[in-house]
């Protein structure tokens, strides 16, 4: 029996094939470019899948099942992206019934990015025989799963486990769902790469010389979560 697993975010799209025991055997990826509309992105991920069962050698008839981890506030019952705002075109978009036209499979799952990845390792991964587990996930934003009695844990409105989105900061930097001071605002790739083009730009401003400006202004190349991390090793 072979899967498909995939992690579906506002940066990137990454497809796994597995067999039974749990083994990868092939990785593929490709940009998400975010701003499109949610059935171009959705073809992507249906491509992405078909890509992945190639590269390991997998007839896509013998994919039983494709499971998608995605951010956001997701319907797992229905297979629904309810709202997302590292996605901004998904909006109580049925991904699950999207997935089954696109690529003719019927055992189509979604849930929760950080949710699924709670899960898999519960499952299979670093807190296999535990019966409850909490997972934080980095990345674009922080996500985190919530696994109680080897179950997940989603709360009413599926929106449970939710953690880069608690405020860690009074009154602080504004996030992408509306709130200020977000635990997602500092510690998020995206957060990392604004903080970072802040302090260059303080720095030029104060006219002291850094290597993040060297390494970005002065060549022009954008700012990353990398930056300040690739100066830090020079």
């Amino acid at each position: 029996m072979y899967r498909i697993g995939v992690d579906f975010g506002g940066s990137k799209i990454s497809c796994a094939v597995t067999d039974e025991n749990y083994n990868i055997l092939s990785k593929v990826s490709c940009k998400t470019h975010s701003q499109r509309e949610a059935d171009e992105i959705t073809l992507d991920i249906a491509r992405l899948c078909k890509e992945a069962a190639h590269e390991a050698s997998v007839s896509f008839d013998d994919i039983t099942s494709i499971g998608i981890g995605t951010p956001g506030a997701i319907d797992s019952y229905n297979g629904v992206v309810e709202y997302s705002c590292n996605l901004p075109t998904f909006i109580s978009y049925p991904l699950a019934d999207k997935m089954k036209e696109f690529t003719g499979k019927d055992a189509i799952f979604v849930d929760n990015d950080a949710n699924a990845a709670a899960l898999g390792e519960a499952v299979a991964g670093a807190a296999k025989g535990s019966s409850s587990s909490v997972m934080i996930t980095l990345g674009t934003g922080v996500g985190g799963g919530i696994i109680i009695d080897r179950h997940v844990y989603a709360g009413f409105n599926f929106a449970a486990g939710e953690l880069g989105h608690i405020v860690i900061e009074a009154g602080g930097r504004l996030c992408s769902c509306g709130r200020r001071g977000c635990w997602e605002t500092y510690s998020s790739a995206t957060g990392l790469a604004a903080i970072t083009a802040e302090k260059i730009a303080e720095c030029r401003a104060k006219k002291i010389p850094t290597l993040m400006t060297k390494d970005t202004v002065d060549i022009g190349k954008p700012v990353s979560a990398r930056t300040a991390f690739a100066c830090m090793k020079q």
